[in-house]
């Protein structure tokens, strides 16, 4: 983690259920973000699973407002660092998300730190966190 705020971060998932839930910030957010197709994924299946009309148009709300920042795709780049990711969680005995490694190796492909609410990203190797 890093005290310094950052110019660029690749905000995941847990960043705009926050804004969503109106749950504070606890750091410092870079002074921009991007976003991973994997995490408006995630948001699409909030959407989906939305117990009610109410909850559902809220979280269209915020998929739609993550949507504007043109998602980053999943390419050659980031598939060579989500699978050097997987092997130093393995070599290091840690567990991750699926998801939260594909985001992370978006995160290393693009080098940008990740920015995060979420606690799987503590101690991952080879990944910079900004925690918010």
């Amino acid at each position: 983690m890093e005290d310094a705020p950052h110019e660029l971060g690749l905000a995941d998932t847990s960043v705009f259920i926050a804004q969503e839930l109106g749950r504070p910030l606890s750091g410092e957010p870079p002074a921009r973000v991007a976003v991973s197709v994997v995490t408006i994924a995630e948001l699409r299946l909030g959407v989906l699973a939305a117990p009610d009309v109410e909850s559902r148009a809220q979280r269209l709300e915020t998929l739609s407002r993550a949507e504007t920042l043109e998602p980053l795709p999943v390419d050659r780049d980031v598939a060579g660092a989500w699978a050097r990711l997987r092997l130093a969680l393995r070599d290091a005995g840690r567990r991750m998300p699926l998801n939260d490694s594909w985001i992370a190796a978006t995160a290393l492909a693009h080098r940008m730190p990740v920015v995060s609410q979420d606690g799987d990203y503590d101690d991952v190797p080879l990944i910079e966190l900004v925690r918010v």
